[in-house]
């Protein structure tokens, strides 16, 4: 495979975002596959970021350490990055940000300084359009012609005037003019083969167009990093699908009115992190009660409390299965790619309303982030399924909202349809909505709705799997660590260990298939981004068992196949 990692780093407000959007867009174009990661920090200016793409001529999901060329737009990036540029890469630097201290450490071949933003202004142009000579420049390493990098620019700019759009292209051109001068000895990489229309996405797109793609009609949220992207999208493309949403004063506003909207009848979402999942705990458990389908994406983050705002992590998995007090029908699905996270909800969507239940979907802020190429999506795939809906005909005086059924779902009338008084609570209640106090009819309410459950877990997902069919090692993971589990199971069978990889893409409930898995004769371990192995706990509280180690990072920084290869025991594979 042929594979090229770029990084950009600077501070906050400095444009690396723009350089990388500009590149990502170019890139695929072109042809190429890619995988992009943003790592920022919880500021608006200043600070070090980084934007860090992965091209390659066939799919990638995850992301690599060494660096064939490294930007920097501010000395930090050149001491803290420098490392990590792999004998013969690029450096492209600004020389008018470096210290003398600095300056001596880019003396060296295969650095190049670059005046950004003096160049811009040599050219007549704003010093803002010195993200676009940064562009040129790294492209000029990419391709001997300009011409893609130049269309991309004009569909970017194109709003802003032709004006703004030459401005933009004269100013990459020369950046791009000035490495081709310096590295012209310097192959470029083979231009991937194949034109097959692709789709560059974070899963902040691909959650809420799944969404959209499964009929959701309202939204309400409010704020909270990683998860906003979700709420921007569906505010700006929404209204096409006739949505609407609300940006709520707080988290508990949020989730209720979400809910108000789903017992009103229409498909209904939320989005919010950590912090403000906890807000929204009390409404989930009324949900549960009252049997009201609901669909909340969790974008994880560090905590504890406000944690790392704008890092990664899987510590919500033992919050979201749990989800509330008292028990009631619920799930837990967490996607592993952009992919993936379109599909699922629909999935999710579904189950809340076949189940008439809380349904909550995982994601983090590396799986919400990050940028990667897929093929476009399968509407074909989506199946709405509304669920056990009683039509106005059927709905008569004697409807009772919560009829208990052998499989304890009950017909479902919408409010205002048909001749049926629909009656909801969230204190224990019989058949009719209307509260009770006695034990019998409480023993068959809560037998009514955990009937469900049952249903729900005999229906669960299967796992997605990797690799070798009779493995020798097997890594088992859920959520954004899929990339990285697929990656280094990919590199230990090309290394003569044969390795398999599951992935779940429900967490809760597990699925009964599961425990097949962990009867196989290979050694386990579990893969996750968390200190205290809650995805280990929940397998074990499941399927009474334990796997032979694990593997995980609670440092707010993405897994990849490196860091889960470096901790894998020695002798691991072949019987040892």
């Amino acid at each position: 495979m042929q594979t090229l990692n770029i990084k950009i780093g600077g501070q906050a407000g400095q444009g690396l975002v723009s350089i990388g959007t500009i590149l990502i867009r170019a890139a695929t174009q072109e042809g190429w596959h890619l995988f992009a990661h943003q790592d920022y920090e919880s500021r608006i200016r200043g600070g070090h970021n980084f934007i860090q793409i992965r091209l390659a001529d066939r799919p990638v999901a995850s992301w690599e350490n060494d660096l064939d060329v490294l930007v920097a737009l501010d000395e930090a990036t050149i001491t803290r990055e420098l490392g990590e540029v792999k004998p013969g890469g690029v450096v492209i630097y600004d020389p008018d940000v470096l210290g003398q201290d600095a300056k001596t450490l880019v003396e060296k071949p295969n650095c190049i300084g670059l005046p950004f933003a003096r160049i811009a202004e040599e050219l007549g142009q704003p010093k803002i359009m010195a993200n676009s000579v940064a562009a040129g420049a790294v492209w000029a390493l990419l391709s001997e012609e300009i011409a893609v990098l130049h269309e991309t620019l004009a569909l970017m700019f194109a709003e802003k005037g032709e004006a703004i759009v030459q401005g933009n292209q004269s100013v990459a051109s020369a950046g791009f003019a000035r490495v081709r001068e310096l590295t012209r000895e310097r192959a470029v990489p083979a231009k991937p083969q194949g034109s097959e229309p692709r789709l560059v996405l974070r899963g902040n797109d691909a959650l809420p167009l799944g969404a959209l793609a499964a009929g959701v009609k309202f939204m309400s949220a409010y704020p909270m990093t990683p998860s906003t992207g979700v709420t921007e999208f569906i505010s700006e493309h929404g209204r096409i699908a006739r949505v609407i949403m609300e940006q709520a004063e707080d988290e508990i506003a949020a989730i209720n009115m979400a809910i108000g909207a789903s017992f009103a009848g229409v498909r209904a979402m939320t989005a919010t992190s950590g912090g403000g999942f906890a807000l929204m705990t009390e409404a989930l458990s009324f949900a549960g009660s009252a049997e009201i389908p609901i669909v909340v994406i969790d974008a994880m983050r560090p905590g504890p409390s406000t944690g790392l705002p704008t890092r990664t992590e899987q510590g919500d998995l033992r919050c979201a299965v749990a989800m509330s007090f008292g028990d009631f029908p619920r799930a837990v699905l967490a996607p592993g790619d952009v992919e993936e996270a379109f599909y699922l909800m629909a999935h999710a969507f579904n189950l809340a309303e076949e189940y008439q239940m809380p349904v909550v979907v995982l994601s983090d802020q590396h799986l919400a982030d990050s940028y990667v190429t897929v093929p476009p999506f399968d509407l074909s795939r989506i199946e709405i399924k509304r669920g056990r809906v009683v039509s106005c005909a059927e709905a008569g005086p004697d409807y009772l909202r919560y009829r208990c059924t052998d499989d304890g779902i009950s017909p479902r009338l919408y409010p205002g349809f048909g001749d049926g008084l629909v009656v909801t609570a969230g204190d224990e209640h019989g058949e009719d909505g209307h509260l009770i106090e006695d034990a019998e009819t409480r023993r068959r309410m809560m037998e009514k709705r955990m009937a469900k459950q049952r249903l729900v877990e005999e229906n669960a997902l299967d796992p997605v799997l990797c690799g070798a069919d009779e493995p020798e090692l097997m890594l088992i993971g859920f959520g954004s660590t899929k990339g990285a589990v697929a990656e280094a199971v990919e590199i230990l069978n090309s290394q003569g260990c044969r390795a398999q990889g599951v992935h779940l893409p429900q967490v809760f409930p597990l699925p009964k298939s599961l425990a097949a898995l962990l009867q196989k004769p290979a050694r386990k371990f579990i893969v996750e981004a968390n200190y205290s192995g809650q995805l280990e706990d929940l397998i074990a509280s499941r399927f009474a068992w334990k796997p032979d180690g694990s593997i995980r990072r609670y440092d707010g920084r993405p897994m990849n196949a490196k860091f889960i290869l470096d901790r894998l025991p020695g002798g691991v594979c072949h019987g040892s």
